[in-house]
């Protein structure tokens, strides 16, 4: 009988223990590259470029003049946020000077995939003159 109250507790004690890990989901969020209706920066590319040439600051530790051209990866995400910001291929220290910049980006339109917002996933270069 001590042997039956042992397994029967081992039993339920085992069930509490792993109920949590089994009943514990984390929904991860699609990022899409390509999608029906991609996200847009309020008046175009253009006006895109347009605030980050006026708002980058050349670090003073580059003020020497380094040149060349920085990878960024970006996700714009369901309510039009930039998020996710990752320098993928740096020039000097500009990587985290435009890290700043996107990170006081406007809201863009989202993007859409079977008519639901969807986050977005951005890679591109920006040139450093």
């Amino acid at each position: 009988m001590r042997k039956i109250t042992i397994l029967v507790l081992s039993f339920f004690i085992g069930t509490l223990a792993f109920s949590n890990v089994l009943d514990t989901t984390v929904e991860i969020p699609v990022q899409y590259e390509s999608v029906e209706v991609k996200p847009l920066f309020p008046g175009g590319i253009s006006e895109f470029m347009k605030f980050v040439m006026k708002n980058y600051q050349v670090p003073e530790e580059d003020e020497g003049g380094a040149t060349g051209t920085v990878q960024v990866s970006i996700v714009i995400d369901v309510d039009g946020s930039v998020t996710q910001i990752n320098i993928l291929k740096d020039v000097g220290n500009a990587g985290n000077e435009i890290k700043r910049v996107l990170a006081k980006c406007p809201k863009w339109t989202p993007g859409r995939q079977k008519g639901t917002n969807v986050a977005v996933m951005y890679n591109f270069p920006i040139t450093i003159k």
